[in-house]
């Protein structure tokens, strides 16, 4: 049965992403860069849905984005797999930052450039700048932008890997606002988690996501955060505090004590249980 599934959804997801491509050719090569940058990134929310739903996955958005909508900003998700790129589009329909590595990835790459992304080098400080400023232009036309500030992606299960924080420059002193997003998979029992880290391998990775029944993305969209004169380290750990409550709240997932307080934990509890028994 799996087999047939696989095989059913490469066909679905070839026939989906040509479509799209032939659909968006001209808006990517005939348009003006601000109009096909603005309309590419419309086009992405239907892209997305369409694949998300393709591979199995229902969407379960809390709270409205239409906040959102109306001011604009940096959408900051946490990082799973690279099933989130389409996940996200399809809740608001975005320009990508994906990591340039990606493009040259067989079919996801190709279909991703068509989208007008802005391609991340992570190894290269001498383009930070180019990119900070392809950033805020991107924001400047009110086209919704995301980026995963983990850098890499999790497990999924773990909690949130610490921010990098250059990517909150770009908003700094200014007064667009930030919209935290925390996403959470659920997948069927037998199946497979989408999150895509470590040493797993792109394509055995995603024939085997390919295999899977029917799973569940909850997307959780929190508070707008301004930056309100706070630096980027300030503002990292400001929207990474809130993402993680909201991930803890949700999962039931409990950061870990470090070595250094578990003894004073120990300490504490052992003098409790005195006071009790005096």
């Amino acid at each position: 049965m799996r087999i047939l599934r696989r095989l059913y959804r490469v066909i679905a997801l070839f026939l989906w992403g040509n479509f799209h491509w032939i659909y968006c050719l001209p808006i990517r090569y005939l348009y003006k860069e601000d109009r096909s940058i603005r309309r590419m990134a419309l086009q992405t929310k239907s892209w997305g849905g369409g694949i998300v739903k393709i591979l199995g996955i229902r969407t379960v958005v809390h709270g409205d984005p239409a906040e959102y909508r109306k001011t604009g900003g940096l959408v900051v998700a946490n990082h799973q797999s690279y099933v989130d790129i389409f996940l996200h589009a399809s809740v608001f329909g975005l320009r990508f930052t994906p990591k340039k590595e990606i493009k040259s990835w067989p079919v996801l790459g190709w279909y991703t450039d068509m989208t007008r992304p802005i391609w991340v080098d992570r190894d290269s400080r001498q383009s930070a700048g180019s990119l900070m400023e392809q950033f805020r232009s991107t924001l400047r036309m009110k086209v919704p932008l995301i980026v995963y500030p983990e850098g890499t992606t999790s497990d999924g299960r773990s909690g949130l890997k610490e921010f990098k924080t250059t990517p909150f420059e770009t908003v700094c002193g200014t007064d667009i606002p930030i919209q935290p997003v925390v996403s959470i998979y659920h997948p069927a029992e037998g199946d497979m988690h989408p999150a895509w880290y470590g040493d797993a391998t792109f394509m055995p990775h995603l024939w085997e996501l390919l295999g899977n029944r029917r799973s569940t993305a909850d997307v959780y969209i929190l508070p707008l955060i301004y930056p309100e004169g706070r630096n980027r380290k300030q503002l990292a750990k400001a929207v990474r505090d809130a993402m993680l409550k909201a991930y803890c709240e949700h999962t039931g997932w409990a950061p870990p004590i470090p070595p250094d307080q578990t003894a004073v934990a120990a300490d504490n509890a052992k003098e409790t249980d005195c006071e009790q028994r005096n």
